[in-house]
Formats: structure tokens, C-alpha cells, sequence
């Protein structure tokens, strides 16, 4: 069992594409059945990105099947499995909510190993609002506990589950994050990024240090300048690697050090030719699932390695 979430304190900062391009290398070190799938979930209820990308869930267009339909529309039963608690498959009324979608990265599985939880513009019914479907954690008689129970049914059921988060700490972004082992915190090469992330996750630190909560955190630059750039004389990413992030790196290790073994984090994103994730001149017209296309250009093979080498880390 394993829950990842990719975050990023602010929007921007292609955390989407990012999630997308890295499962296609994840799945397949994962080789998921659909017994255990591997679940998607598209958190980011205000922008849903991941829904739109891929392509299969245009004819899931019921607001039913999706996030909220499961926030609001399910109940007890849903979670009740008529046959071996530990196969998702017996789930049946759970696996309504969900959208097979296996072949859209690779043929080589079953198209229900790969399972997406969309997310919907409108919630599943127009008198309910936002609250009542994303309060999951807290205790009152109004708030939904449907989320928690379906990750709880994941779990029992070693599903690997792979959250693409809201930004900041807007409710969906702090459930995933609460109950993920690996976090993938997305960072554009900016000095915006670099302070807000460190004030952002200062925070979550202190928080899990707190709670003893145990947290891998991958801090990975993205839609990084590969090519040489000069800037007030000064040469970019080299720049960018020996000033910004350095400075970040000393901070969040005094953090993690402080957490008294709580948060682990990992740095390996940064190292090679290109420090992160390169940026793609492709993304800036056609976001797609890059491992499923021939590269041909420089950047698009950089970034091919760094999401099968982000996909490594996370198959713990």
C-alpha cells in the first residue's frame, strides 16, 4: 500500500502534468491488477485538470461518477465488499464512483488496474455544498465521512493511490497530504516558489512533528530552463541551483532535522544535467502523456528520465 501526493503550495507550477507524465513510468514499475489498482485521484476540485487530460473519462460525463458524487451520494453500503474484504473488485457499489482507465497510459494491463476518481465542475447535487462534500475529517453531524471511508477500503486492499492535490491548504490538499507517505512538492526555479514553499512547508513540518506523522518529502523543480540563460549576468539554472535552492535545501534540512525523524526528505530531483524537471516546449500547446509519444527533442528525452527516475523513488 502505498499513498502519494504531488502538491505545490501555489498553482502554477505544472503539478498536473507532472502527476500525469510520472505514472506512466509509476504503473509501470507498479504493475498494477485490478484486484489492488492503482487509484487516481483528482483532487483539485476547482480545476480538475487531471479529468480534462485524460482522455477516456469524456463519456464519464454523470457528475455522479466522480469525487463529489462519492462525497455526497454514498452511504454505508457503498463500502461493503460481498466477498474477500482485501479484492477492491468486490467493492461493487464503491467501484461506480470510479473510471477504469488502464489503457489510456499502456496496453500491457488490465484497463480496471488503473482506476481514476474524476473530479466534477458542479457537485453531484446542486443543494449540497463544497463543505459538506470535502469535511472529511472533522466530527459534525453534517460533514461527510465518505472520502475517509473509501481510503480506508483502498488500503485494506494494498491499492497504490496517487493524489494530484489543490494548491495551498484547501481541504482536499491537507486530506491527501494528511494521509500520504510520499509527498512530490512541485517548485517552478522562481524566488516566489522558493519563499512560499519554505514558509508552506515550515508549517506542515511543525505540524507533523506535532502529529509523529511519518512523511518522505521529494522537493522536485519543475519546468525547469535547460538551456542557458543569462540573466543580470548571471548564468541560469546554475544560478538558480547554487543560490535559490541551495538556501532552501539548508533550510528545510534544519526542518526535517528538527522533526525528530518524522519528515524524511529527498533531494534526488535536483541532482543531473538539468536540476529538476525540464521544461517542455510541447506542454505549452499540448499537455499530454509524454512516455506515450517517440521523443525526438532534447527536452522532451530530459524529461523523459526524470519521470521514470521520479517514478523509481516513488515505487518504494
Amino acid at each position: 500500500m502505498a499513498v502519494i501526493s504531488f502538491y505545490s503550495y501555489k498553482g502554477g507550477s505544472g503539478r498536473t502534468t507532472t502527476t500525469l507524465n510520472t505514472l506512466y513510468y509509476l504503473i509501470q514499475e507498479k504493475q498494477p491488477k485490478s484486484n489492488s489498482p492503482l487509484i487516481i485521484v483528482d483532487a483539485d476540485n476547482e480545476s480538475y485538470g487531471m479529468s480534462m487530460l485524460i482522455r477516456d473519462t469524456e463519456k464519464y460525463c454523470s457528475p455522479e461518477v466522480s469525487l463529489q458524487g462519492l462525497g455526497v451520494r454514498s452511504n454505508q453500503s457503498t463500502f461493503i465488499s460481498n466477498g474477500n474484504p482485501r479484492d477492491w473488485r468486490t467493492y461493487t457499489e464503491l467501484n461506480k464512483y470510479f473510471i477504469p482507465v488502464g489503457n489510456y497510459f499502456t496496453k500491457d494491463i488490465e484497463n480496471e488496474a488503473v482506476l481514476l476518481l474524476r473530479s466534477d465542475v458542479t457537485p453531484a447535487e446542486q443543494r449540497s455544498s463544497w463543505e459538506t462534500v470535502f469535511a472529511m475529517n472533522s466530527s459534525g453531524e453534517k460533514e461527510s465521512k465518505n472520502l475517509s471511508a473509501a481510503l480506508r477500503v483502498m488500503k485494506m486492499c494494498g491499492c497504490t493511490v496517487v493524489f494530484d492535490t489543490p494548491s495551498g491548504t484547501q481541504d482536499m490538499a491537507t486530506f491527501s497530504l494528511d494521509n500520504s507517505d510520499y509527498i512530490v512538492c512541485c517548485m517552478r526555479p522562481s524566488v516566489q516558489f522558493e519563499k512560499g514553499t519554505r514558509l508552506c512547508f515550515s508549517k506542515f513540518i511543525e505540524k507533523w512533528t506535532k502529529t509523529g506523522d511519518e512523511k518522505n518529502v521529494v522537493f522536485c523543480p519543475s519546468a525547469v530552463p535547460f538551456r542557458e540563460m543569462v540573466i543580470d549576468s548571471k548564468v541560469y539554472p546554475k544560478h538558480y541551483v547554487d543560490t535559490l535552492f541551495a538556501s532552501f535545501r539548508e533550510q528545510m534540512e534544519a526542518k526535517a532535522h528538527d522533526s525528530r525523524g518524522a519528515v524524511n526528505i529527498i533531494w534526488d530531483m535536483k541532482d543531473g544535467a538539468v536540476p529538476g524537471i525540464p521544461e517542455v516546449d510541447r506542454f505549452k500547446w499540448q499537455e499530454c502523456c509524454l512516455g506515450k509519444f517517440p521523443a525526438e527533442k532534447e527536452d522532451e528525452k530530459l524529461a523523459k528520465e526524470k519521470y521514470k527516475k521520479l517514478a523509481s523513488i516513488l515505487n518504494y
